[in-house]
């Protein structure tokens, strides 16, 4: 496989977009862990409550939409550029084969992390305890509306 493969636009923009994927879904799922059991602030829902002072629900939609867009990236670049890519670098059947085995692969992968992260409250209460700033709620220095 040319190591220009690699290096090109396409498919760095493939796997970022993988890799920001995987990140909002982690931050998704992981609100209620984060935020009210563990007091974290690192969380993009939670950043963007704050950056556009907006509830929880509003947050979670604008994090949704940005992951959404990183999908639908995602999927373009392996539907219309990859190929074109191929093309211009005269890639043999069986490298195509190979960088398509890649994107499938980086599928799964997305495909695990979402599975992965489905926490529900009994399994946090069980393994963190109660929250220690109450149920249903972050701390306040979290949240600033």
């Amino acid at each position: 496989m040319p190591e220009e493969i690699y290096a090109s636009g396409p498919f760095r923009s493939l796997e970022k977009s993988a890799a920001d994927c995987a990140y909002l879904i982690n931050d998704v799922f992981s609100y209620q862990k984060e935020i009210e059991f563990e007091g974290e602030v690192h969380n993009a829902v939670l950043v963007v409550q704050n950056f556009f002072g907006c509830d929880y629900s509003t947050g979670l939609r604008i994090v949704a939409d940005m992951m959404a867009g990183r999908v639908r990236r995602f999927q373009h670049i392996a539907e219309r550029e990859l190929p074109v890519l191929y093309d211009d670098f005269g890639l043999s059947d069986e490298a195509r084969a190979i960088l398509d085995g890649y994107v499938t692969e980086l599928e799964n992968w997305l495909s695990g992390i979402l599975v992965w992260h489905r926490y529900i409250k009994p399994d946090l209460v069980r393994h963190h305890g109660p929250s220690p700033f109450g149920p249903g709620s972050a701390p306040a220095r979290l949240v600033q509306h």
